[in-house]
């Protein structure tokens, strides 16, 4: 019979084979993809392999962070100090959520006794949401200046002073459980700083790029852009995104207000969300630290901020950012009290993790799904009265004044958004549960168009390891090293609750994505900080050089290839050090360019089919496409009718419409909505055809056309779409081409 250590050598030996052969083969199968969204021939699709040809060609400008010259544009470090203002105020933001956060907690508890980094998450944390909700508030009331919004900062600070000087009973526990771990040696240090400041540096500068995605420039900033032009917040009848939570979208209007300037507030606003990021890293280094130990938790931080997501994330200034820390930092905060021994504290801890999961929902509504959720059931499996799950909280009692903390936390965190539907539509999670609350300004048509778009097209289980594939291997912007340390990372469950828990949860996230969404590709981004904890564990499979060595050796190759891949234009379009003058320019679509030429101060636009219009400077009314058409209504003679088949007003109601609303052109995008039609719906009230007749009815002038396109070079089913609108023939040019978009002006 083998003796237990041979056994026990035998079985880690098993352990290293498994976790090396998988690791390294999944990262040559990582590496051999295509790159689906970058690819733009398809008889030659670009390749991973094609992006270490460049980095290999290109390593002296690529992999050098000191280099951020661009060959035929004005760009480097002599542009620097034109950022120095958008630097300024999100630093202003970010000190006046540190003195929030720092004198909300403090009444919760003393954090002298925990690990500096979950200090710095939980204050932070907590500051940015308390902050958002101020600006919320603020906003409501129309008390948009900045010495209103800067006040909650001056009385936290007099509060913290005060609070110095008397005694605090409120402590967190010593006994949280703290991994084993050594100092890092200078040597570590070095190589962490060596890898992580350049990936530091790089998502810092792309927080200050222009908008360019569609998304941002239709609801991220352009409802903190309206807000901030009324100097009120109000319910954007014809944009409803904007009636979701917005606590990411809160701090852009913050920082407009404090610039005075919408567009200066916009960037100042997405360097303050790139925070976020760093929040995230800082977080997810503080679990592998507690539960793994201090290699554990740096290689965690490596991972998450080298995955060419975080720099994504931060370039574009998506919610994704925001809902992501709140995930992690509601998981750190939960495992935390979980493993508290201290009931008092703990059922404070529980406070702050419902706080904290309240903020993941008011970031996103996925929130209640991918954190609120798991995390209740969490608290459920753990904290049941009877179970012995490292807390004396053994009684009833105390097992619903947990549960009466929690909720309040985040009632606290999300409560006020949902308040704030609910008074405006009589909905308090517009636009989504129609069929049980309704809404007043929404409809069973706009109900089914809405579930159409933000549904999956199948839920086929054959199809799920293609998805996880998708996901795991073939998406562009991931990166190899989670999977490729996160999967061996399973072994360690058996002997690491919190990596159990942890796989769990990334199972649950895995199974929502696919079940719960229209599984666009962000919508998982959320799992990357809990898949970098885990791929920080798995350093811990074994302490044997040869493992250690392995997993040491894939994280310079991936974050070599990562970095390589975050500085090329593949990550997304990220400004660097480009002047900023031009840099302005550049995501701002030639049409909008020449308006903003053109149009005089006192014009008026009404926007059909269009509602990417942040970069406007000119006035404007539009509505998205899950709206109501404001052409449709306004031009209409009988609504009640079939789209095609309404009957327009007179010359004379339409005339007036135009003028009651100040409207003196009219600008029409035809690609966007050839776009919707194939895709979202949009309606079929609005054609050529329509355009013709107020045109014939001296309601419009002939029309001013901004752009063309041929229509050979649509595809077919787009040709057969735009073909079969009325009028359409009668609109094309004399060449033949098509006249996509096009602007009236209202005689």
């Amino acid at each position: 019979m083998a003796s237990p250590l041979r056994m026990q050598k035998t079985t880690a030996i098993a352990t290293v084979t498994f976790a090396t052969v998988w690791g390294v083969g999944f990262l040559m199968f990582f590496f051999a993809q295509e790159l689906p969204n970058n690819s733009t021939d398809p008889e030659s699709p670009l390749t991973r392999t094609d992006v270490w040809r460049v980095i290999f060609v290109e390593a002296t400008s690529v992999l050098n962070p000191f280099d951020y010259s661009i060959n035929g544009q004005k760009s480097g470090w002599a542009y620097f100090d034109q950022r120095l203002p958008f630097i300024g105020i999100a630093a202003i933001l970010m000190l006046m959520a540190g003195l929030i956060g720092r004198a909300a907690i403090s009444v919760v508890a003393d954090l002298q006794r925990i690990l500096t980094s979950e200090r710095m998450v939980l204050e932070l944390g907590t500051g940015l949401s308390l902050l958002s909700l101020w600006i919320l508030a603020c906003g409501l009331a129309g008390w948009q200046n900045t010495a209103i919004l800067c006040s909650p900062a001056i009385i936290a600070l007099l509060f913290l002073l005060w609070k110095r000087f008397r005694p605090n009973d409120a402590m967190f526990p010593t006994g949280l459980p703290l991994a084993e771990s050594h100092t890092l040696t200078k040597p570590w240090r070095l190589i962490g700083a060596g890898i992580l400041l350049p990936f530091v540096l790089h998502i810092f500068l792309g927080g200050m790029t222009p908008p360019r995605d569609f998304d941002v420039r239709e609801y991220h900033l352009q409802g903190p852009k309206e807000w901030f032009q009324t100097g009120q917040i109000q319910t954007l009848e014809h944009n409803v995104y904007t009636s979701f939570p917005f606590l990411s979208e809160m701090l852009s209007l913050g920082s407009m207000i404090i610039a005075d300037d919408w567009w200066d507030g916009a960037i100042a606003g997405k360097l303050t969300l790139t925070a976020f990021q760093f929040l995230s890293a800082i977080c997810v280094y503080a679990i592998g630290r507690r539960w793994g130990g201090t290699i554990p938790g740096l290689i965690a931080a490596i991972a998450f901020l080298s995955t060419p997501w975080t720099t994504r994330i931060s370039i574009i200034a998506y919610a994704e950012g925001a809902i992501s820390f709140y995930l992690i930092a509601t998981l750190m905060t939960a495992l935390m009290a979980a493993a508290s021994q201290d009931l008092k504290q703990r059922t404070r801890l529980i406070a702050v993790t419902g706080f904290l999961a309240g903020s993941a929902m008011a970031s996103k509504y996925p929130g209640l799904v991918s954190v609120v959720t798991p995390i209740s059931i969490f608290f459920l499996i753990v904290c049941w009265p009877g179970k012995n799950c490292e807390s004396e909280a053994s009684s009833w009692i105390s097992f619903f004044r947990s549960v009466v903390y929690f909720v309040a936390g985040i009632s606290l965190a999300v409560g006020p958004w949902l308040a704030k539907n609910f008074v405006a539509t009589g909905n308090p999670v517009y636009p989504l549960a129609y069929s049980v609350f309704g809404a007043n300004d929404w409809s069973p048509q706009m109900d089914a168009r809405w579930q159409a778009g933000h549904s999956a097209s199948e839920h086929e289980f054959s199809r799920i390891p293609i998805h996880i594939n998708d996901l795991a291997v073939k998406n562009d912007w991931q990166s190899g090293l989670l999977f490729a340390l996160a999967v061996p990372a399973l072994l360690l469950t058996a002997r690491n609750r919190q990596a159990g828990w942890m796989w769990l949860y990334v199972i649950w996230m895995l199974f929502t994505w696919w079940a719960l969404t229209h599984r666009i590709d962000r919508f998982w981004v959320p799992i990357v900080p809990l898949l970098a904890v885990l791929a920080g564990m798995a350093w811990n499979l074994n302490s044997g050089r040869f493992w250690r060595s392995v997993v040491a050796v894939m994280v310079v190759v991936c974050c070599t290839f990562n970095y390589g891949f975050c500085r090329l234009p593949l990550v997304g379009f990220h400004g660097a050090l480009t002047e900023l003058s031009a840099l302005k320019k550049m995501p701002i679509r030639q049409d909008l360019r020449t308006l903003n030429k053109m149009l005089p101060k006192s014009a008026n636009v009404l926007m059909v089919g269009e509602a990417e219009v942040f970069d406007a400077e000119f006035r404007l009314v539009y509505n998205t496409v899950f709206d109501e058409s404001l052409f449709q209504q306004w031009t209409s003679g009988d609504l009640s009718l079939d789209d095609e088949s309404q009957p327009m007003k007179t010359t004379a109601e339409i005339s007036a419409a135009l003028r009651d609303r100040e409207i003196t052109h009219v600008y029409v995008n035809w690609s966007e909505i050839l776009r919707y039609r194939q895709t979202y719906g949009y309606t079929e009230y609005v054609t050529p055809g329509r355009f013709l007749k107020l045109q014939e009815a001296e309601i419009l002038s002939d029309p001013r056309i901004l752009s063309t396109i041929q229509l050979s070079d649509l595809r077919a089913e787009q040709r057969t779409e735009v073909m079969s609108w009325p009028g359409i023939r009668e609109s094309l040019t004399e060449f033949g081409d098509w006249p996509n978009i096009a602007i009236y002006s209202v005689r």
